[in-house]
């Protein structure tokens, strides 16, 4: 299996291709890192780090390298399609 972490660890921008609760966000990382596609996970307001309650009800979005958007698209899309 080619590793892209390599590759796309270098890119400046990551573009977003999901958002939802915490525990979503969770699985659809886990989703597209077991096809090495690189991800972050990244907390939609700034609340969270400043709030005790930080990660409650929060929305989180999913991050790629632009290079890998198509396909981490593609992936989610067709997980969403199958069940």
């Amino acid at each position: 299996m080619e590793d892209k972490g390599m590759s796309t660890n270098n890119e400046k921008s990551w573009v977003e291709v999901f958002s939802g609760a915490a525990f979503e966000t969770e699985v659809v990382k886990g989703l597209l890192e077991s096809h090495a596609i690189p991800c972050i996970l990244e907390d939609h307001t700034m609340s969270a780090l400043t709030s005790p309650y930080s990660g409650i009800g929060g929305d989180m979005r999913i991050l790629v390298a632009p290079s890998s958007k198509d396909e981490a698209l593609a992936l989610i899309a067709t997980t969403r399609a199958t069940k």
